[in-house]
């Protein structure tokens, strides 16, 4: 089991030799600074201790300020908190009337959350996430636009099958773990192996403030936690990472949809 809890595991990661965005390994001629993961715009002032940060490339990190500012807004709202001006708002809220419910359509919310996971093995394994073989679901439900109206996508499998992975390996302890920013990011994670040959893949499951409850939560639309796989380029798994274990105890899992719920 690999641990990141308190504010000295924090501090020996904040400068591992590579940038957690690109994979590469820094160069004298590099210039560098940190990036706080999740972007510290996503927490209250109180909450900001102690942060998961990161050495990064300038140009990899300045290039994503303004996707930072727009999750930190939307993850605010969980706070009933807002921007201090109207000129200070960034995202595109957009209220559909045949689904009773509203939109973000500048924010790509998975794109943002798979960045943080890069930055969570990072940290985790000491080594780069390289590669773009995953899938994730966030608490917030993904839609087309179809002659003006919009159809939800479905539930993926995997995300069932993470969060039933998550439940069982951690009642018998058998998890990689982040808990940061006063308990208000939790990321837990387990390795598997895939039902045929030799592959591996990683199931995690994240949560910040209890931001399931940003999601939609009706009968046709269920509430979710967020919750992911994926693999790495051999399909391989870290040395050090935690392995799926076998238990023949049944698991209470009443929410399938949610890792940190009963």
């Amino acid at each position: 089991m690999v641990a990141l809890r308190v504010h000295k595991d924090f501090q020996q990661v904040r400068y591992l030799p590579f940038c957690y965005l690109c994979g590469r390994e820094f160069v004298d001629e590099n210039e560098v600074d940190g990036d706080h993961v999740p972007p510290r715009a996503a927490f209250n002032a109180r909450d900001k201790e102690p942060p998961l940060k990161l050495k990064t490339h300038v140009a990899c990190n300045s290039a994503l300020k303004v996707d930072d500012k727009k999750i930190g807004q939307l993850i605010a709202l969980r706070r009933r908190e807002g921007p201090s001006s109207p000129r200070d708002q960034a995202l595109e809220i957009v209220h559909y009337r045949n689904l009773n419910m509203a939109a973000v359509e500048n924010l790509n919310v998975d794109g943002a959350v798979w960045r943080w996971v890069k930055g969570f093995h990072a940290a985790l394994y000491r080594t780069p996430l390289t590669g773009q073989s995953y899938a994730i679901q966030t608490p917030f439900p993904r839609g087309d636009i179809r002659d003006g109206r919009v159809t939800i996508r479905p539930i993926r499998k995997q995300h069932l099958l993470a969060v039933d992975a998550i439940k069982r390996n951690r009642l018998t302890g058998s998890l990689d773990v982040i808990v940061a920013n006063k308990g208000k990011l939790r990321y837990e994670c387990v390795w598997c192996k895939a039902d045929a040959g030799d592959e591996w893949l990683c199931m995690f499951a994240l949560d910040i403030y209890d931001w399931k409850d940003l999601g939609s939560h009706t009968s046709e639309i269920p509430a979710r936690g967020c919750a992911g796989i994926y693999l790495l380029p051999d399909r391989s798994v870290p040395e050090s990472a935690s392995r799926d274990s076998v238990t023949r105890i049944a698991v209470p899992n009443f929410d399938t949809l949610d890792a940190f719920a009963p």
